[in-house]
């Protein structure tokens, strides 16, 4: 019989990581995988959730079957029971053709309930009594179907909190919650951010065109908290490598949605509080280092930002716009606003 540790070691996983944190994530997984009870999956934005889903899904006796991801707060209110439960044709106007569920679709397999914490009262009624009831009726349908699913479920919220305000049915917390799997921020393992890097740039690049992080640039994203994770650390390279010239990614390359704060741990995930050398030594010493005016240091940073896109696609307006992550029109808002030219 293959043990937990050895499962860990040779088994390939989504969720990448040689830190001590995802580390324990791993072992947790291999041993909840084998059962069949829910699992409600915690974390930030960006931390992995899904990963972590499908990670539970392909090391359990159902990763043969179909693993079904839904974000729950992607699906209109009135769609919702037609696109869980599935309709009979003619059961409403438009239904011109039978349709399976996601129930259906899930059978013997995985349903991933993402941002579960979205749905509505209503739903949560009826999503309650298909999974201790393990039946659903489709809509127009006079009989029930048994369906056989594990259920996963995924939020960045406090579901205890929501139930607390009535926002969220105290009966469908505890029986999704049968089993809690937290996933650490990306500000909480650091040192995992080398080996993400590598990963996110051979899948966006080929091998031998992948460029090479700077000791400096790697210093800098190692340093930055990353309140989106390891979504927000994808973006960051993404345009890194919009903005970078040869095959060097420097640390002039990096943009960051918020400033960085050297040595800062967040000691609701780490347990520690922050050290005396990540705080500034004075006022006087933190003035110092602020711009004299922040709308035009920002001002400054975007004309820069928009005047190097403009250079890496040619001057073509839709690809730099593409680049920047904006429409065209908010480039030409944004190059009017900043008296930008396409010759500058």
């Amino acid at each position: 019989m293959i043990s937990a540790s050895d499962a860990i070691s040779s088994a390939a996983f989504r969720l990448l990581g040689e830190s001590q944190a995802i580390q324990v994530v791993r072992e947790r997984i291999c041993k909840l995988a084998s059962s069949a009870a829910p699992v409600a999956i915690y974390g930030e934005s960006g931390s992995g959730k899904e990963l972590a889903a499908r990670d539970i899904h392909e090391h359990s006796p159902r990763a043969s079957q179909p693993f079904i991801a839904v974000n729950c707060g992607a699906i209109p209110e009135n769609l919702m029971e037609a696109e869980f439960f599935g309709y009979r044709r003619g059961a409403f106007t438009g239904a011109n053709e039978e349709r399976q569920g996601f129930f259906h679709v899930a059978h013997r397999g995985t349903l991933f309930l993402d941002e579960v914490a979205e749905l509505p009262l209503a739903m949560q009624v009826k999503l309650l009594r298909a999974i201790q009831e393990r039946r659903v009726r489709k809509l127009g349908a006079q009989r029930e179907d048994v369906i056989d699913v594990r259920i996963l479920s995924a939020t960045h919220q406090n579901l205890a909190s929501l139930v607390e305000r009535g926002s969220f049915r105290q009966d469908l917390y505890f029986r999704l919650q049968v089993i809690a799997l937290s996933l650490p921020p990306l500000r909480a393992r650091r040192e995992d951010i080398p080996l993400l890097c590598d990963a996110i740039l051979r899948r966006h690049l080929p091998l031998v065109r992948k460029p090479v992080i700077s000791a400096a640039a790697m210093d800098r994203l190692v340093a930055y908290d990353f309140p989106g994770n390891v979504r927000e650390l994808e973006n960051v390279l993404e345009r890194a490598l919009a903005f970078s010239v040869g095959t060097v990614i420097g640390p002039d390359d990096l943009y960051f949605e918020s400033p960085i704060r050297r040595g800062v741990i967040d000691d609701a995930s780490r347990g520690h509080s922050i050290s005396n050398e990540a705080r500034p030594a004075s006022t006087d010493s933190l003035r110092t280092s602020l711009p004299v005016s922040l709308p035009v240091h920002l001002a400054g940073i975007e004309r820069e930002l928009i005047q190097r896109a403009l250079v890496q696609s040619r001057f073509n307006r839709t690809r730099a716009a593409s680049l920047l992550g904006i429409s065209l029109r908010q480039l030409r808002y944004r190059m009017q606003r900043l008296t930008i030219h396409d010759a500058d």
